[in-house]
């Protein structure tokens, strides 16, 4: 049983991360123009880190799928360090709903929910083109790393689709607010009757440098 004391000490600790995250997403969507939809990439601020972000693996998970088919699902380290993964995943119907859900969770003993659940509807927001903090996150990652997929719905189907990508996280997108430790990354597009279309699993480390991790 964990003692009071440091329980405590815990839930101040979450208190404070949460406050911080909260912050660099409203500054993120400040910077990204917030009321539109993104259409240039970032520019890299060049500011030095005092942490590590590495990617150890990824893979897709829940499959076989009910509306959708898994053709290609493998993941590449390349000599520097890098890890990516290769999917090709077919989509015999129309999609005009697309759930986009991404949850952190984080190794105690066990991997366990931590402070990062978020669900967007994509088609509305492609189609609005108004994101809040947490949905430009979102769709700041799809348009740098599926950019050939990244447009207003309808997808599947109608343009017989089969939807193939490298895929990876670039770590600049991962919070500066995340405590040293080890991490699971669980991501799922489901269609409207919240059945997945494709998910996938990734598992990485944050190290930070110096007195305090």
């Amino acid at each position: 049983m964990i003692p009071s004391t440091a329980s405590g000490s815990l839930e101040r600790q979450r208190a404070l991360l949460l406050l911080c995250l909260t912050a660099q997403l409203l500054l993120l969507c400040l910077l990204s123009d917030g009321v539109t939809a993104p259409k240039t990439k970032p520019r890299n601020s060049g500011m030095a880190t005092n942490r590590t972000v590495r990617i150890t693996k990824m893979l897709c998970i829940e499959q076989p799928y009910k509306h959708s088919t898994l053709q290609h699902c493998e993941m590449e380290q390349f000599s520097n360090g890098t890890v990516g993964l290769h999917i090709s995943v077919h989509i015999p119907i129309v999609l005009d709903y697309i759930a986009v859900s991404a949850k952190v969770y984080y190794k105690y003993t066990t991997y366990r929910p931590f402070m990062i659940d978020w669900t967007m509807e994509y088609c509305r927001a492609a189609r609005v083109g108004t994101f809040n903090p947490t949905n430009a996150l979102i769709m700041k990652v799809i348009e740098e790393s599926m950019p050939d997929f990244y447009y207003p719905c309808p997808h599947g189907v109608s343009e017989n689709r089969t939807y193939t990508v490298f895929w990876l996280l670039d770590p600049k997108f991962i919070p500066q607010t995340l405590p040293s430790g080890d991490y699971r990354l669980d991501i799922f597009y489901r269609e409207s009757s919240n059945v997945p279309l494709f998910a996938l699993q990734m598992y990485g480390a944050v190290r930070r440098h110096g007195i305090i991790g």
